[in-house]
């Protein structure tokens, strides 16, 4: 696991307690998260590995450089979002996995609304729902068009696809993502799972408890998610990329409509206010 201590973990967050209210350094603003994300990649190694969590709002905003298939970025909303902007999936995949050498583990957990490519990793996972697909492992991943290949070990676990929202849940009165409650509860019940075990696990809890999201997974090198034991310190996949960096083959046109006003951030006007949230970075 990882060390419970300030020089191996940091946790910003927008909650009223007494430890955080009147330290404005760990409120969840875009510079502190810019902070967070450059104190978490700095001066790693190959064998480090990093968890990084967010559970907040999320939204999409138009892409006007014909990466993304959608028309769509997907953003991560601070709490300063009126004053000083939102974070981009771009701008995430620069900070926190471009930046990474091979041998390096990265996990990631995004509990936001809109959040199914919120790292922009090259390769997402896809249920094999038949025996035809399980002999065929390639089929286990659909590698982005222009994907954004890096060097890293990379894995996203996010709280829904692209176009879809992330609900809150009360649970033993306490407030937080339905999505994060399902993966922790998967987490301590299953001894060793698999990737597609560990999936169907927190999808099937959470349709149990009749929320309709969808997680996704996805991830910065291509393996067998059907053997790879799900772990957040060990088993690190070497780089399998010849290239690095983004690689764009296509160009698609911006999206032609917003979406919805409460989630999809428009550039002529602030989106709506945003929901309570944490992030937090982990190294060991």
């Amino acid at each position: 696991g990882y060390p419970n201590d300030s020089s191996h973990m940091v946790v910003l967050t927008d909650d009223n307690n007494n430890n955080n209210r009147s330290n404005s350094n760990y409120k969840p603003t875009r510079n502190n998260i810019f902070k967070a994300m450059q104190w978490l990649v700095q001066g790693v190694a190959s064998g480090d590995a990093l968890f990084f969590h967010i559970s907040g709002h999320g939204g999409q905003q138009r892409d006007k450089t014909g990466i993304e298939r959608d028309g769509l970025n997907e953003v991560i909303v601070p709490v300063d979002f009126g004053e000083n902007g939102i974070i981009t999936d771009d701008i995430l995949w620069g900070s926190l996995v471009y930046p990474l050498p091979a041998g390096v583990k990265l996990t990631a957990l995004m509990d936001c609304c809109h959040s199914g490519t919120g790292l922009d990793l090259p390769y997402e996972y896809i249920s094999l729902k038949n025996q035809l697909f399980r002999q065929r492992r390639r089929k286990q991943w659909r590698k982005d068009i222009n994907p954004a290949l890096s060097q890293g070990d990379v894995v996203l676990f996010s709280g829904c696809k692209d176009a879809q929202t992330s609900a809150d849940a009360y649970r033993r009165n306490e407030a937080g993502g339905a999505m994060t409650q399902s993966f922790i509860d998967a987490f301590r019940k299953l001894q060793c799972p698999s990737f597609h075990d560990f999936m169907k696990a927190i999808r099937d809890d959470l349709r149990r408890r009749g929320f309709t999201q969808r997680p996704q997974l996805s991830s910065s090198q291509p393996f067998n998610a059907q053997e790879r034991v799900v772990s957040f310190v060990h088993g690190i996949e070497p780089n399998q990329h010849s290239m690095i960096g983004r690689i764009k083959t296509f160009h698609f046109p911006p999206a032609q409509n917003s979406g919805s006003s409460r989630d999809v951030i428009a550039e002529a006007s602030p989106p709506l206010a945003a929901s309570s949230g944490m992030v937090s970075a982990q190294l060991v």
